[in-house]
């Protein structure tokens, strides 16, 4: 079988769940065998995705209310429903408490080598500890072929 001689770029942009995914609360295992408290956060297309960067953002509803500090985790998936997960990405998000001056919170996973997702793959994302104060939006930075 040939190899593909032409190069092939994304049609359309997909940002995963189209407002993002919002966590508040734990989830402690680090191999998503419980599903409870983490959430689907992308669905790759007919034809494949291509991943680039993932950001983790604290929001609160207070300019000083403070993250706690915890892991983002993002686990690949062969359902919707998050069956069978592989973690494939970490990010340490510490505690930062923003200020009208401060910068909050943001910490971003970025794949030096794009993630491929085929076709009826998953990203499933969790945080490992409950915010007191405010939740992380986590939005994805891709595309469909």
């Amino acid at each position: 079988m040939p190899a593909n001689t032409s190069p092939i770029f994304l049609l359309t942009a997909n940002k995963g769940i189209t407002t993002g995914l919002r966590l508040t609360t734990a989830n402690a295992t680090r191999d998503l065998s419980d599903t409870t408290n983490a959430g689907l956060l992308f669905t790759a297309g007919a034809d494949g995705s291509r991943i680039e960067a993932i950001d983790f953002f604290h929001v609160a509803a207070s300019q000083t209310q403070a993250s706690v500090a915890a892991v983002g985790r993002i686990f690949l998936c062969s359902s919707t429903l998050g069956a069978n997960p592989r973690l494939i990405a970490e990010v340490a998000l510490p505690l930062v408490t923003p200020s009208a001056t401060a910068v909050g919170q943001t910490q971003r996973i970025t794949f030096t080598t794009p993630l491929f997702i085929a076709s009826g793959q998953h990203l499933w994302a969790s945080i490992s500890a409950t915010q007191t104060s405010g939740a992380y939006d986590i939005t994805v930075y891709g595309g469909n072929y």
